[in-house]
């Protein structure tokens, strides 16, 4: 008949000093078995043979409870080696070595379970399992002292049990790191255990490595339970604003810790540590309840505005989720300084599905709610003064902020280098809010807050919520699971960059090379309208858009009178109201280009290509651009007409016609006009009532470069 075995162990000390994570192992436990068994050298027959039945058994359920990591200390102890020495006890001081040991804490009146299903109570062996069981004396190091007990039981009893131990239930799964016991791992055992560690050889003592073990590694890696919540009333959703995101959790989790203190009134330190975070330490982190704010993501145009909530329960945690999951259902937000009540409560729910695109894994991440990197803060410039930075500590700003967010990825368990870290106050979404503003309502200053993308080497699995502020709903990172290739850049070699002057024939050689690369895609005689700009019958587009590629040349940021990288952009990219064509087709032909041959400037090699995403100073998104070529007007001046005035109305109409928001304030910096009139030419600051999305390329010629524009950060602002 098929039953369950289940092997309880109890420690006479609620703590566990084994190496590893955990619980143990169960090849930790087959190892434990076997010394029990084992009389010197020596196994009883029946003890063998049910050793060798045991170990052949698949991977077994593990009940563990929940158990927080210690501090770590060092102890001096003999390494064993004493035959190095002649086996004199005297000389034992010359092999002492420092062990280091950081111990696991649980309740030893909760058992440790390991549950084997299926099992066949009909077989000799599964009897003399259960005297082996019994005796265990210890199972990690020597100072582990454990006992055990086993049992077979119908499948529903065994399942009753597991279910009501507190602890998590860990199932195995093919891949992993947790070693168990296959065919031949007693064997190996016994031949490691009789090998002798040295030898003497030509008057020398050699020490022989023994065989290793023999195991197989599997998954038991157990995921936090998360609970689910949305913010409504009556009437449906109740949004709040993102930057509250910090004053929302903080309120709510106060209210559900004072609802669960109230009620389980002898764990009120456990909830006050747990669920608050006040007395908590770094051991304590494994075992914190995380509040997530879930903002809606989707179109670059959603509002990201929170009307979900996400309670992350881990493992180890002490608390029942169940009770936590009472705790936050029916829920009221409100500001936790002032008291004020805010619209909605919170209602459990089974939608999980805006959740789970935060759970999504990818290679890029971008913030929605702003990182606090306390330890990474950018100086504020007075509001009162037009004081600005320099390009110097701008960038020594940034640098100590990537270095925090690589550090914030070690503290999230996250080793993977990341291949690129982008750090701005502006945010990342069309509709996003501005770091600074995450600082109302919590413990960061605004000068602490970043927002942060991040480009891994493989996939990462999210969520992934990072900084300081992780526990206060700050940090939460969006996958970005399609990278646009709109937007592309070639890169020119530092030694080969001609001068801005010599942009716009650089430029032409471009727009050459990739018609010419055009029709050989195209197997045509003449140029597709996307690259040329004409159409069949030769003729200049007159669709009343910019249906054909934006080019530009763009500056070196230190030698500004160098060209750094060629901008190749598609029409739907730099005009919104140009209708996205053949995307593939776009990218193939761009992609082909890797040698470009301009005439008297030379040879160029364009095998750095590059795909601008979110964060790029010609990207943004951002409320403020600046002027980086010239903008040259669509029209020409009119006798008596002021300069200014019109350049303004002429951006006016062109953003208008290229679909971007009419700007809210427009500075002319510097504006020229022919000495004959004709159209005038002007450096400028445009500010927008939103953050939007570049390249901002506008003006006559913005096909050939002119009219491009770079965002300005946020610092500049304050």
């Amino acid at each position: 008949m098929l039953r369950t075995l289940l092997i309880s162990i109890r420690f006479h000390e609620g703590r566990y000093y084994g190496t590893g994570d955990w619980p143990p192992s169960p090849f930790r436990l087959f190892q434990a078995l076997v010394a029990g068994a084992a009389r010197g050298k020596q196994f009883d027959p029946d003890f063998k043979n049910a050793l060798e039945w045991f170990e052949c058994l698949p991977p077994p359920r593990i009940v563990s409870p929940p158990a927080r990591r210690g501090k770590h200390f060092k102890i001096f102890v003999p390494n064993n080696d004493l035959d190095a020495k002649g086996g004199n006890p005297a000389n034992v001081r010359d092999i002492r070595v420092a062990k280091t040991f950081r111990p696991w804490f649980f309740n030893p009146g909760l058992p440790l379970i390991y549950s084997w299903d299926d099992v066949d109570d009909s077989s000799s062996e599964i009897l003399s399992v259960r005297d082996i069981t019994q005796r265990l004396y210890q199972l990690g190091r020597g100072s582990d002292m454990a006992w055990a007990t086993a049992e077979i039981l119908d499948r529903n009893k065994a399942e009753s049990l597991l279910n009501e131990h507190p602890g998590v239930i860990r199932v195995p799964s093919k891949n992993g790191n947790v070693p168990c016991p296959v065919k031949n791992s007693l064997r190996s055992l016994i031949k490691r255990h009789q090998t002798k560690r040295f030898i003497q050889k030509d008057g020398k003592t050699l020490f022989i490595q023994p065989p290793k073990a023999v195991f197989k590694q599997f998954g038991y890696n157990s995921s936090s339970q998360s609970l689910h919540f949305e913010i409504r009333d009556e009437t449906g959703f109740t949004p709040h604003p993102t930057r509250l995101a910090a004053q929302l959790i903080a309120g709510l989790r106060n209210a559900a810790a004072k609802k669960l203190a109230e009620a389980l009134p002898s764990k009120s330190n456990l909830v006050e540590r747990i669920l608050v975070g006040l007395g908590a330490g770094t051991a304590d982190l494994p075992q914190r309840v995380r509040i997530v704010p879930i903002p809606s993501v989707g179109t670059r145009y959603t509002d990201s505005l929170i009307r979900r909530i996400m309670v992350e329960v881990p493992p180890e945690c002490p608390i029942n989720a169940d009770d936590i999951l009472w705790s936050f259902n029916g829920l009221k937000p409100h500001n936790p300084v002032t008291g004020e009540s805010w619209p909605g409560r919170l209602f459990s729910t089974e939608n999980h599905n805006m959740a789970n695109f935060y759970k999504k894994s990818s290679s890029l991440f971008r913030s929605i709610t702003a990182v606090a990197l306390p330890k990474a803060q950018h100086r504020r410039l007075s509001p009162a003064t037009r004081e600005t930075k320099s390009g110097n500590e701008r960038s020594k700003e940034e640098m100590k902020a990537v270095s925090a967010v690589n550090q914030a990825l070690r503290h999230a368990g996250i080793n993977d280098i990341p291949k690129q870290i982008r750090v701005q106050l502006d945010p990342f979404q069309l509709r996003g809010t501005p770091a600074r503003s995450f600082a109302s309502g919590s413990r960061f200053s605004r000068q602490s807050l970043w927002h942060v993308e991040i480009l891994f080497n493989k996939p990462v699995e999210g969520p992934l919520i990072l900084g300081d502020g992780r526990f206060c709903g700050l940090g939460l990172m969006v996958p970005i699971l399609d990278k646009p290739c709109d937007v592309v850049a070639f890169t020119l070699a530092p030694k080969n960059r001609p001068s801005k002057n010599d942009a716009s024939d650089l430029i032409k050689a471009l727009r050459a090379a990739l018609m010419s690369l055009d029709r050989d895609h195209s197997h045509s005689y003449s140029p597709t309208r996307l690259f040329s700009g004409h159409g069949p019958d030769g003729a200049p587009d007159r669709s009343g858009h910019h249906e054909h590629v934006f080019l530009a040349a763009d500056s070196d940021a230190r030698e500004k009178n160098l060209i750094e990288r060629l901008i190749v952009a598609a029409p739907w990219a730099a005009d919104r109201n140009v209708k996205q064509q053949n995307q593939a087709y776009f990218e193939l032909v761009v992609s082909s280009l890797e040698t470009l041959y301009a005439g008297r400037l030379g040879k160029f090699h364009l095998s750095t290509l590059e795909t601008l995403a979110d964060g790029d100073p010609l990207i943004g998104p951002a409320l403020s651009w600046s002027s980086k070529n010239p903008y040259i007007a669509t029209r020409n001046l009119k006798k008596h007409q002021d300069v200014a005035s019109m350049i303004k109305a002429d951006v006016f109409t062109e953003c208008k016609r290229r679909g971007f928001p009419r700007p809210e304030n427009i500075k002319i910096i510097n504006a020229r006009v022919g000495p004959r009139g004709g159209r005038p030419t002007a450096l400028m600051q445009i500010h927008f009532s939103v953050a939007i999305r570049g390249p901002l390329l506008i003006g006559r010629d913005s096909h050939k470069g002119n009219g491009l524009f770079h965002f300005e950060t946020a610092e500049h602002k304050e």
